[in-house]
């Protein structure tokens, strides 16, 4: 299998990115951590850490390694819709506006009736129109009431979505609402992914994050998102080298927090589109700057995932599927990976999502993992039967087993097969018809997970007025 990078270009990344750390060093926007980081001896000048190589070395050692087997099981895997869009594309129009309450429990409706989800979040962030006190804590309260998925959360609490700005209350008190509601307080309930801040820094809120995660024992990654040319380097292996350098500082602040943390990263760093000041996410330089850094990350034996299925249009036209198969399949021919994690109906560079685009990166995923698994073919013991009948009746229709049929054979009930016709209506209309149906159908047999009384008067507390019981 091919690899973007030979192993000297990974040793020569990481050489790097620890001499950018001790040369250069990393902003850590948080009294506690920079006091941390004096009482382990390592060198502070204001708000910026310079961490020396003896001393990453030293610490990243204490981070449990990730070595993973291959599972000879390549797929794609549906995180939550959506990833962390704020505005909802309509479909019909193109137009995009902001999401609402309403929005994100049809989301949840969606994602629940679905078995290509294996994590939920909330997808569509900070709804216009939610009332609660807590906006945070209300987006964790309605995933709680809507779903019963595995939390995997790109949301995190800031000082403008928390009641009275407490950061740190919101975030410990979202976790302890997830340990009631899943009733348990042994190993993870949840996952969350933090993002510093390009260059080279990690802002207060990310850090009060981080450190709660940290405190309550949770799943935690790192995924920085730098843009090339304007809040990064230039040259696409320039962003490789800045993002490692800034995941290891946040890795070491971790491990000085608590030794034995287990740390996953991702890639969202990618190229900017200088006549727009846009990133581009889907393209080829998406897909080599987030390899290239999961290949640092595996040589070095740490857990990282790729994701893909991204767009950068806004409208669901060849565009939006080019980008969103291009992203999904590609990685699986540049470097050795079993599952690539997606979130179906995102678009415009993760800041928007569309229901009916939804459904095709469902449909898209389907299809994709048909290819990438293989089907399971067997061999019919009456063909020579079937055809010496088929001399006569020059048909399989009345010879055939439609038990075989529908066993290897699948037929799309999204995308247009319906072939040429006169008097047919444009295949965009057919597909979005489809959707709009599949749509309809789901929600309809949604059924909202169970929850016992004192569950439901403990999600009341927090839930927006439009889901209350």
């Amino acid at each position: 299998m091919p690899k973007v990078l030979a192993t000297e270009q990974i040793n020569t990344i990481y050489e790097s990115a620890a001499d950018i750390l001790s040369t250069v060093g990393v902003e850590f926007e948080m009294a506690a951590a920079l006091t941390l980081f004096k009482e382990h001896g390592v060198r502070v000048e204001g708000k910026r850490v310079f961490i020396s190589p003896s001393f990453l070395a030293q610490t990243l050692k204490r981070m449990p390694a990730s070595t993973k087997e291959p599972t000879h099981t390549k797929r794609l895997i549906a995180a939550a819709p959506f990833s962390s869009a704020p505005m909802i594309i309509d479909d019909a129009s193109g137009q995009s506006r902001r999401g609402t309450v309403e929005d994100a429990v049809k989301m949840y409706r969606l994602a629940e009736t679905c078995d290509l989800y294996e994590s939920i979040s909330a997808g569509v962030v900070d709804p216009v129109d939610n009332d609660s006190e807590d906006p945070y804590i209300s987006q964790i309260a309605m995933l709680l009431k809507y779903s019963d998925k595995f939390p995997s959360l790109g949301l995190r609490a800031t000082k403008s979505n928390t009641q009275n700005g407490d950061v740190y209350g919101s975030a410990k008190r979202a976790i302890q609402l997830i340990k009631e509601i899943k009733e348990t307080d042994e190993g993870p309930v949840m996952a969350q992914g933090i993002c510093p801040n390009p260059p080279l820094s990690y802002d207060e809120e990310s850090l009060i994050n981080l450190t709660v995660l940290v405190e309550e024992e949770q799943e935690i990654t790192i995924f920085p998102c730098t843009l090339s040319y304007m809040t990064g380097p230039e040259s696409l292996m320039g962003i490789v080298i800045h993002d490692m350098a800034v995941c290891m500082a946040g890795a070491v602040y971790i491990q000085l927090l608590k030794p034995g943390t287990q740390v996953g990263f991702s890639s969202f760093s990618t190229m900017t589109d200088m006549r727009t000041m846009q990133p581009v996410y889907a393209g080829p330089e998406y897909l080599n700057v987030q390899i290239m850094f999961y290949e640092v990350c595996r040589h070095l034996d740490w857990d990282c995932t790729l994701c893909g299925g991204l767009a950068d249009g806004t409208r669901n036209d060849y565009q939006g599927g080019f980008e969103s198969c291009m992203t999904a399949i590609a990685p699986y021919f540049m470097t050795q990976i079993d599952h690539i994690w997606c979130n179906p109906g995102l678009m415009a560079a993760f800041a928007g999502g569309s229901f009916h685009k939804m459904i095709f990166d469902e449909e898209l995923m389907i299809n994709c993992n048909r290819i990438l698994q293989g089907l399971n073919l067997s061999f019919d013991p009456d063909l020579k039967d079937k055809l010496t009948k088929a001399t006569d009746t020059r048909s399989f229709l009345t010879i055939g087993d439609v038990g075989i049929y529908r066993q290897e054979q699948r037929i799309t009930k999204v995308f247009d097969k319906g072939g040429i016709s006169p008097d047919r209506s444009p295949a965009e209309s057919i597909i979005n018809r489809n959707a709009e149906k599949i749509i309809e159908q789901r929600c309809d047999a949604y059924v909202l997970p169970q929850r016992t009384k004192a569950q439901q008067a403990l999600l009341q507390k927090y839930l927006p007025g439009q889901c209350k019981y």
